[in-house]
């Protein structure tokens, strides 16, 4: 099952690497073999808030990756904070109105390079605390959805591909209700056919990843949920918006979900959801948030919640769903997979199945990484185990509310740790060590093992059109809802076939 720090790699790791590495060209100063790289120079910074600031520095020819290092008094020395394989980095949960000072080196076998160009940053102040909503008083209804006709079915010529993406503006900590925009019509499950819901990343401006995705597979896509925003402990929200990803959905017949996330912090999720007003305060932002940005519905996907939290997270998604549902927006919630319920375990046991499912129009089972970046090699998702997640599952969710997750990448174990790929890229890698890619009839799964340069054993695990055509077939077997890809960029052409041919 995915472990407190899987996605938090896939953020870091597999989705950055991917995207960033494949996009940006690379310099090739003069190094001599056998070297340290050259220092990181360019070191800046943009998307600069009250908690957060994105880093961006010049890509080293032949680094392995770069180290980032921040200091809040200069005099006592830098820390290192994040290790990256792309030359950019956001770091969030900083304080409001504080001074840091940043420098970035970049490193391979041969160790580490000299500092880059410091900088020094100051965050914003907070903006004013918003009163939060009442646990007493509901939210107002005073606009309610409107009956408008809804999105065309027949698709538009989609944009292209070379059209500018829209400057993207950080949210504000809260902002109040708008009392002009509609609420959009929120797209029900099908009558018909399985929904297939994508979820759509964009970490720095520019990023391109996800939107090339939604355009490309428009006709396939029922539901995007925009990887966005973060909360902390009192309720603030924090994320780049997706305004590019949300306007074409929404022109296109695509419903449209914000995701709101924990940082997969525990205790973040403590202090929010065992306190009243910190819940109240998320729901107010919540409901402003997808009322500014023109969402359908929300994802919710706490993380790494204590299991003894259990009751105060369902209790969240009942003032949530209570708040939401009648104003027409659609209420979706992430839970980790699992097989069968412990309320003690540690990492599934704050997620009741059937109590969170009384208060969501559809439930995602994050059935990836039962092998995972800080364990041992194997399947990503096992057919086995998934069957025995939806088993479970399935026996006290109502099936089509249940969206089994699908993955669309792969993982490559080495005792120099473990990368993530997209499935592109992945076959690129067997290519260029000519690897056998094999297939593990038990799991399902396809597989590689190659020798690299320096003579280490790498054992690489991955997701493709294949191992997924599997999945669906359990989809439509145990007649479920639908899937929920992780993430959209990450997948090739035949990954899409295979869920057009699967589910007609």
């Amino acid at each position: 099952m995915r472990k407190n720090s899987t996605r938090f790699f896939l953020v870091l790791t597999l989705i950055l690497s991917i995207v960033f590495n494949s996009s940006i060209a690379v310099a090739k100063p003069a190094t001599k073999p056998n070297s340290p790289p050259a220092a990181p120079s360019s070191l800046s910074y943009s998307s600069l808030t009250s908690s957060e600031v994105t880093l961006t520095w010049s890509s080293v020819y032949k680094a392995t990756g770069y180290k980032v290092y921040r200091a809040t008094n200069y005099d006592t020395g830098h820390t290192l904070i994040a290790t990256v394989t792309t030359n950019s980095y956001r770091n969030i949960s900083l304080a409001a109105g504080t001074k840091y000072w940043y420098y970035v080196k970049a490193y391979n076998s041969y160790g580490d390079s000299a500092a880059s160009n410091h900088i020094s940053i100051i965050t914003n102040q907070s903006t004013p605390t918003v009163t939060p909503v009442p646990t007493s008083t509901p939210t107002p209804t005073s606009t309610p959805a409107p009956t408008a006709t809804p999105v065309p079915t027949a698709t538009p010529t989609p944009a292209p591909t070379a059209t500018p993406l829209p400057t993207s503006t950080p949210i504000p900590t809260a902002t109040p209700f708008p009392t002009t925009t509609p609420v959009p019509t929120a797209t029900p499950i099908p009558s018909s056919g399985k929904v297939v819901m994508g979820f759509a990343t964009y970490y720095y401006s520019g990023d391109s990843s996800s939107y090339n995705s939604i355009v490309a597979n428009t006709s396939m896509l029922d539901t995007i949920a925009t990887h966005t925003f973060i909360t902390d402990g009192s309720g603030n929200i924090s994320g780049l918006v997706p305004s590019n990803q949300i306007t074409y959905a929404n022109n296109n017949g695509i419903q449209t979900l914000a995701m709101f996330s924990n940082n997969f912090d525990g205790a973040i999720a403590h202090t929010l959801l065992t306190n009243p007003t910190n819940r109240q305060a998320l729901i107010y932002n919540i409901v402003s948030a997808i009322k500014q940005y023109g969402y359908q519905g929300v994802n919710i996907d706490m993380e790494g919640v204590y299991y003894y939290d259990r009751s105060y997270l369902t209790t969240f998604m009942n003032e949530l769903y209570q708040t939401l549902h009648p104003q027409g927006y659609y209420v979706t919630v992430a839970v980790p997979a699992k097989t069968s319920d412990s309320p003690t375990a540690s990492w599934s046991g704050a997620y009741d199945y059937p109590a969170l499912a009384a208060y969501a129009d559809q439930v995602v089972l994050m059935t990836y990484d039962e092998h995972y970046p800080g364990g041992s090699p194997g399947a990503i998702a096992s057919i086995g185990w998934v069957e025995n997640v939806i088993r479970y599952a399935s026996s006290i969710i109502p099936k089509e509310k249940l969206l089994v997750g699908t993955a669309a990448y792969g993982y490559d174990w080495s005792i120099n740790g473990t990368k993530a790929y997209g499935i592109s890229a992945i076959y690129n890698l067997a290519n260029t060590y000519g690897a056998l890619i094999q297939w593990d009839s038990i799991a399902k799964s396809p597989y590689f093992t190659y020798v690299d340069a320096s003579g280490i054993l790498h054992t690489v695990w991955f997701e493709n059109a294949q191992s997924l055509s599997y999945k669906l077939d359990l989809i439509n077997s145990y007649h479920l809802g639908g899937i929920a890809i992780w993430r959209l960029g990450l997948e090739n052409a035949d990954y899409w076939n295979t869920i057009k041919a699967k589910f007609n």
